[in-house]
């Protein structure tokens, strides 16, 4: 067994453990977690060290299931995702579901790095229903314990990602008939010719499946309910890191399989990613507590990381990469001061709110900077992001640009606003008197994610730097289309 495999398979030995135990179980999920971490940067920093495993599980007519491989932007998302985990698990020390949220994302962790490190499309899918039924259990278990909630995740990615099985064995068909090798590795179905009308018809149904999972519009109406249900500690690795396999699904997989489909797709998509956007912007604005807040910001936000994947102009895409990765900080530090104030008996509704920065000023604080990096402030995460994802789409489509960037000018009003509305004004009478301000191990939480998220603003080209070699492969060039967005 290599380290591509320890990696993927460590988090769900643990799982097992952890859910024998009645009671307890922080420091072991905590230190299965850190070994994770330190595994993702290795694997990172030193992919040499992880070796092909073409021969595992190797079935006729599908391949070899288990086969790994060290690609760039999988080992990115797998060190943000390796991150996100102790962070989550920090944020949840003490709710009395701490185990079944540790175990859900133990789970969900390795089905991630199962994706991530995926060369066969089948194993992939695999990995990705194992991660929706993950997320289901994180949302039915935890915080508000809504089987609504998790039923309409369940029914939303499941059915999606039926939609891209369904895509998939069409390709895989069409590469068998043409070849006569039947094999689910994305390196053989990449060179099938596919007819443009299947193949756009194939395409969409990818589409369908993966970005269900972003959630990107008009595929979003799970996710208020999934983040306002399951436990902010838990939203912050729903929102953060599971939302990244949808679109790493169709940067590595639907785009290469279905080139020429994709650049036929590629007005729509910029126009739905443009859309999202904007109505993402609305529903923030108009949200009925800050829960509900912090998951339409993320939608938007989502939704403008689509536009740049959907361009597929290389300043767009790399743009639409790095909103990505971004976002990950940026709503984990959203969705932790939720949680902090929920540890302090605090519901997010607007009516027990208004003041509080009087009572917790270093909590104000650290929401004021997660709102401002939401905003796009140059020098903090989301802004290199934005701006190369809007810049490139100009160059495709103008008129959806200018949409999207109506809705970045709405996030700037929706979170000043909120920020008035919960630390501003007169002191909200049904506050606790004794409401006490970040405890020092929540202080360090966010020290951490702030200085990722400044880091990343100050020095974005550290990230951008290591995105040419993977878009010159999937750039509109390489696909086919030499003119587009030039």
């Amino acid at each position: 067994m290599n380290l591509g495999s320890v990696f993927i398979l460590l988090p769900w030995l643990a799982a097992p453990w952890l859910a024998t135990r009645r009671t307890g179980g922080h420091c072991f999920a905590m230190a299965v977690a850190l070994v994770e971490l330190v595994l993702a940067l290795v694997l990172r920093l030193a992919p040499g060290m992880l070796h092909d495993t073409s021969h595992a599980l190797f079935i006729p007519m599908l391949g070899a299931l288990w086969t790994l491989h060290d690609g760039l932007l999988g080992g990115t998302l797998a060190v943000l995702t390796a991150l996100l985990l102790p962070i989550s698990l920090a944020f949840a020390w003490r709710l009395p579901e701490f185990r079944a949220l540790a175990l859900a994302a133990l789970v969900m962790e390795g089905a991630l790095f199962g994706l991530f490190l995926a060369e066969n499309v089948l194993m992939f899918y695999i990995f990705y229903e194992i991660l929706a039924l993950a997320g289901a259990f994180l949302i039915l278990r935890t915080g508000h314990k809504s089987r609504t909630a998790a039923l309409l995740f369940l029914l939303y990615t499941v059915v999606g990602s039926l939609l891209f099985l369904v895509a998939l064995v069409g390709v895989y068909v069409f590469h068998g008939a043409q070849t006569g090798v039947y094999d689910f590795s994305v390196l053989i179905l990449a060179d099938t010719r596919i007819p443009a009308a299947a193949g756009l018809w194939m395409f969409l149904g990818m589409v369908a499946g993966l970005a269900v999972k972003m959630p990107l519009f008009p595929l979003h109406s799970w996710a208020s309910s999934s983040y306002g249900a399951a436990a902010p500690a838990g939203s912050i690795f729903l929102s953060g890191a599971a939302v990244t396999a949808g679109a790493y699904g169709l940067i590595h997989f639907a785009m290469p399989m279905l080139p020429q489909a994709a650049l036929q797709f590629a007005p729509v998509g910029i126009t739905l990613g443009a859309i999202g956007t904007l109505y993402g912007a609305f529903l923030a604005l108009n949200a009925d507590n800050l829960r509900h807040f912090a998951a339409y910001a993320s939608v938007s936000h989502m939704n403008l990381a689509g536009l740049g994947l959907f361009a597929l102009q290389a300043q767009a895409m790399r743009g639409g990469i790095f909103l990505l990765i971004a976002h990950g900080l940026v709503s984990a530090g959203l969705f932790g001061v939720v949680a902090v104030m929920e540890a302090r008996g605090l519901t997010g509704e607007w009516a027990g709110l208004g003041g509080l920065f009087r009572r917790a000023p270093r909590l104000g604080a650290w929401m004021l900077f997660f709102f401002l990096a939401g905003m796009g402030l140059p020098g903090l995460a989301n802004f290199p992001g934005e701006f190369l994802s809007l810049a490139g789409a100009f160059q495709v489509l103008p008129w959806a640009a200018g949409l999207a960037t109506l809705g970045i000018l709405a996030g700037v009003i929706y979170f000043l606003r909120i920020y008035e509305r919960v630390m501003l004004g007169p002191l909200n009478a049904v506050l606790p008197d004794a409401l006490a301000d970040l405890r020092q191990g929540e202080w360090l939480l966010f020290w951490v994610l702030g200085l990722l998220t400044l880091w990343m603003g100050l020095d974005p080209q550290t990230v951008l730097a290591h995105l040419g070699t993977l878009l010159s492969a999937h750039g509109s060039e390489a696909l086919g289309g030499g003119g587009h967005g030039v």
